[in-house]
């Protein structure tokens, strides 16, 4: 792969091929970007192994190391805790730099950080290594995204960005549960091996890809819409501009010279101004109540799903939790296609507050069914279909708001998924700890119903606008 394709990638859309060219339906991607878009998406299904495979292995880590259950969990709540800090400020500072140094750096970085976690002796150490984990992670998803974007035509862009998503849900049915099985048979270090070894592999591929080899003369360009190449007939030079003349420059005339450099009144309020930014939207109260249910509904899902090995320890199955992650990965695939479709058909409010609902059913039955392998396989699909089906219908509502950019207002939605991640798994240690694995469902369920009631007030005041305006 050329360096000059992933820097493209990230820049400022004007020097990038695959930006210029027209949205059009054109011929199939060629192999080398196709192969790009592999390599990319390998990385990013290391990472979501990396964050979900952990909830299969908390068990184990708590045993080896001394550490309670829910101390365990603190790996789930620092990561997801740092990785929403780092997509927040890494973003902005890495966008200046060429995206195939960021990706190269930042998967050898996760790579070697995994097995700094493998190898941990005591908590702390795991703390710490997956908390940089998190931010290696967190640079490499958006690098990749707009990686893949770029080294594509632009007929084949929306494939290529649902490439990568899709390596993100695939990791929590195949990654997490093949995580989990390879701890059970040697230990949970190697869960953490295998998301090292992936991420190792993909930063080889990287730094070793060819050049893919341009159009010959008289073949049709793969992207349908590049000029003839250098050599071949019909190409045509460019055209050198003549030289523009430079005016001479008035010198200032300096009357005193000053004691103190001159400082611009104007650089801290434009700073404190670039600071506030990302943070604006947060002054629309639909905007903030929008968040507040995201955050309240990952709160109750990450609480049960940290935990879901010791909660259904009684359901003896073959391949243990691993069954019951896939379980949970497979129904949100189909969840994200169901909300997705009856948020675009009828609304994000069809989709939100049925999610809500069957939430905190399958959370309440979850306790009473974990004894049965069937019953309890039933509540975690009806749960990971509601919380998968619920993420595209919130940021469907996000967008609609326009109150700013969708870009900035999906970040926005994206903080409030991990922090709830992160809270989520706190506070189900604290319960777990304190009161047993079986009570996690009144946690999961209170936040629920906060979320339930945020929402409807939220529905009814856009319906009040919605008839003052009438």
């Amino acid at each position: 792969m050329r360096e000059t394709d992933l820097e493209d990638g990230m820049g400022d859309g004007v020097t990038a091929t695959a930006v210029r060219e027209p949205a059009v339906r054109g011929p199939r991607r060629p192999r080398a970007a196709r192969r790009t878009v592999a390599v990319l998406g390998t990385g990013v299904f290391a990472i979501g192994t990396d964050m979900f495979v952990v909830a299969g292995v908390l068990g184990g880590i708590a045993t080896d190391l001394g550490v309670s259950v829910g101390g365990a969990g603190l790996t789930v709540t620092v990561f997801a805790l740092t990785y929403a800090v780092g997509a927040v400020l890494l973003a902005p500072l890495l966008s200046v730099r060429p995206p195939r140094h960021v990706l190269v750096v930042s998967a050898t970085a996760f790579a070697v950080l995994n097995v700094s976690a493998a190898l941990a002796p005591a908590l702390p150490a795991l703390l710490a290594a997956r908390a940089l984990g998190a931010l290696a992670a967190s640079a490499y998803v958006p690098a990749a995204s707009a990686s893949a974007a770029a080294v594509v035509p632009a007929s084949h862009r929306g494939r290529a960005l649902g490439t990568i998503v899709g390596c993100m849900s695939a990791a929590t049915v195949l990654g997490a549960p093949a995580g989990v099985l390879l701890a059970s048979m040697l230990s949970w270090r190697a869960a953490f091996a295998l998301p090292a070894v992936l991420a190792a592999s993909v930063a080889g591929l990287l730094l070793t890809r060819d050049e893919p080899r341009p159009p010959e003369c008289g073949e049709r360009p793969a992207s349908g819409g590049e000029a003839p190449r250098p050599g071949c007939a019909g190409h045509r030079a460019p055209q050198p501009l003549p030289p523009r003349r430079r005016q001479p420059r008035p010198r200032p005339v300096l009357r005193h010279r000053p004691l103190l450099p001159y400082r611009d009144p104007e650089q801290g309020p434009r700073r404190r101004a670039a600071v506030r930014a990302p943070l604006r939207p947060l002054g629309s109260p639909a905007v903030a109540a929008t968040l507040v249910v995201t955050f309240l509904l990952m709160t109750a899902s990450y609480s049960t799903y940290t935990y879901l090995p010791q909660l259904l320890a009684e359901a003896a199955v073959p391949l243990g939790s691993g069954l019951f992650i896939a379980v949970f990965g497979l129904a949100g695939t189909a969840g994200t296609r169901w909300g997705g479709s009856v948020a675009d058909r009828r609304g994000p409010g069809r989709v939100v507050g049925p999610a809500l609902v069957v939430s905190a059913a399958a959370f309440a039955v979850l306790p009473h069914t974990a004894a049965t392998t069937v019953g309890a396989a039933v509540a975690v699909a009806g749960w990971g279909a509601a919380v998968w089906g619920f993420v595209p219908a919130q940021q469907h509502r996000l967008i609609g708001l326009g109150t700013v950019a969708p870009p900035l207002l999906l970040a926005l939605h994206s903080g409030a998924v991990h922090l709830g991640s992160a809270a989520g798994s706190l506070l189900g240690g604290l319960v777990v700890d304190a009161a047993g694995a079986a009570r996690l469902w009144t946690l999961a369920v209170v936040c629920c119903g906060a979320a339930w009631v945020v929402h409807t007030v939220l529905v009814r005041t856009a319906l009040v606008r919605k008839e003052k305006r009438s």
